[in-house]
């Protein structure tokens, strides 16, 4: 039984189910072929030819130990492989290009020497190509040209490639990490069998482990060169994306820009005087009457928010690399913004306060206590965790719209809160700045460097907004003249 795989590039590859079927080395049976099935041209032809080369059964003990350093020694063992469409291409390129043999060379290098001279030209010429520049090698989306490829930088060497690759022009969005092999087509260069993505949040510690490598490399073999480090430590790199791949899988920290671990944190209070609670929560300025409660629907509601008496303890020690939830108030446009603490539903006899924190449930509690004193009494505590779907924004911030408000009025609300957050973040000095703020950082070459990785990261999301048809948190534009990046 067989199954198809579409290649970036648009051609197909057929590949032999391997689900619960036990390995067996080359020559056994037919191996799966490692390129598209397709029209006898030169390089077809030149394909087959390699692939036919590559399993035959003298190679059946480096088969065996390529399987176990590629998919682990239990798969070599136990010679059961589940079958992994997502796989089986990276390995068949790894296993031909790669993969040193006992005898110490790489199968395409002993398939040049021994088949090599018989070859016809062009497929020598596609040969040579081949051998020359097939490496998984570290790249940076530079730019994406829908339907028709991508522009990619290698982060090792700041060479840049345009790729024509349609499949990656609709997968890919702008300064995403790939690793993946670039190959030569005539007068084209394509991405052949898989590629792997990160995110640019993953950047740094990509790039950290590659350089690592590639300083290990060096200090090993000086004459080496930078084809040569790909080559050898095409698997290292894989290893090391499916890391962080895996670690990215891991449910994200979010907190509130106090710091604090998210959880889902209500107080209830029995109410001796409804009426009396209710118009001195309207006249106290934390308080805003919000009118009925769309969770509540017999209840009348009040926005906690972050002014006059207000104050939540900050932590400035929460986990690095945590996502902020925040929530913003206005009156509307034109009307000054606040920091949504929490909710109030009023009920006759009852009070609840609910919060996103037991810091902040811990605040509200004492301040309705202070404002209310008499009129409320505190009966328990509900404290629960709470699961949070994220939509990243810039600054790790999770906007949240309300489709409530008509058109025309959440638009000028939305450009309000796009224009105060892009002032505040220029201004507000940043960990990631050395505490300096990205007007200040800009000053000194490192600075400025630092600032466009982190515009790189908010151009990303910015991105994947508009995909979404979402609005922008940021004006990544006015960020570029007011620092005049551009």
């Amino acid at each position: 039984m067989s199954t198809r795989k579409r290649y970036p590039h648009g051609k197909k590859a057929k590949f032999r189910r391997l689900t619960d079927q036990a390995l067996s080395p080359p020559g056994a049976r037919p191996g799966p072929p490692a390129f598209p099935i397709g029209k006898k041209d030169a390089e077809q032809s030149l394909r087959d030819k390699i692939t036919s080369f590559a399993y035959e059964p003298r190679f059946g003990r480096d088969f065996d130990r390529a399987l176990g350093l590629y998919f682990g020694e239990a798969v070599r063992r136990q010679r059961v492989l589940v079958y992994d469409e997502e796989e089986m291409p990276g390995f068949q390129e790894w296993y031909i290009h790669d993969f040193v043999m006992a005898d110490g060379r790489r199968l395409i290098d002993r398939f040049a020497d021994e088949i090599g001279p018989d070859l016809p030209e062009a497929e020598a010429k596609w040969l040579a190509a081949w051998r020359a520049m097939n490496r998984l090698r570290l790249f940076e989306i530079q730019s994406v040209e829908p339907g028709m490829g991508v522009v990619v930088r290698d982060l090792l060497n700041d060479e840049v490639l345009t790729i024509n690759d349609r499949s990656a022009s609709r997968t890919m969005r702008r300064w995403m990490i790939m690793l993946a092999r670039p190959h030569q087509a005539e007068d084209r260069v394509c991405f052949t069998g898989i590629s792997w993505a990160l995110t640019p949040f993953q950047k740094d510690e990509m790039l950290g482990a590659a350089r690592r490598l590639w300083d290990d490399c060096r200090a090993r073999r000086p004459e080496a060169t930078l084809s040569d480090f790909y080559r050898d430590h095409g698997l290292d790199l894989l290893r090391e994306v499916k890391r962080l791949q895996e670690k990215a899988r891991r449910p994200p920290v979010v907190i509130t820009p106090e710091g604090h671990s998210l959880v889902d944190a209500r107080a209830v209070s029995d109410v001796l005087n409804s009426d009396a609670v209710r118009a001195t929560l309207s006249e106290a300025e934390e308080f805003n009457y919000a009118g009925h409660s769309t969770e509540h629907p017999d209840a009348l509601h009040f926005n906690w928010l972050l002014r006059g008496r207000s104050h939540v303890p900050e932590n400035p020690d929460h986990e690095e690399g945590a996502l902020m939830h925040t929530v913003e108030w206005t009156a509307g446009p034109g009307e000054p913004s606040f920091r949504s603490l929490g909710d109030i539903a009023l009920w006759k006899n009852r009070l609840e306060l609910s919060c996103l924190s037991r810091e902040r449930l811990e605040a509200g509690k004492a301040l309705l206590a202070e404002v209310l004193g008499g009129l409320i009494r505190h009966r328990r505590d509900r404290v629960k965790p709470l699961e949070v779907e994220t939509g990243l924004s810039p600054e790790g911030f999770v906007p949240l719209a309300d489709t409530r408000i008509p058109r025309a009025e959440r638009l000028a609300l939305e450009r309000e809160a796009r224009d105060r957050q892009t002032t505040q973040w220029l201004d507000t000095p940043l960990p990631a700045l050395n505490n300096l703020s990205p007007r200040q950082a800009v000053k000194t070459p490192e600075g400025r460097a630092e600032v466009l990785e982190m515009l790189k990261v908010m151009e990303y999301i910015d991105d994947g907004r508009r995909e979404a048809g979402e609005p922008s948190v940021m004006d990544i534009a006015r960020i570029h003249r007011e620092l005049r990046l551009s």
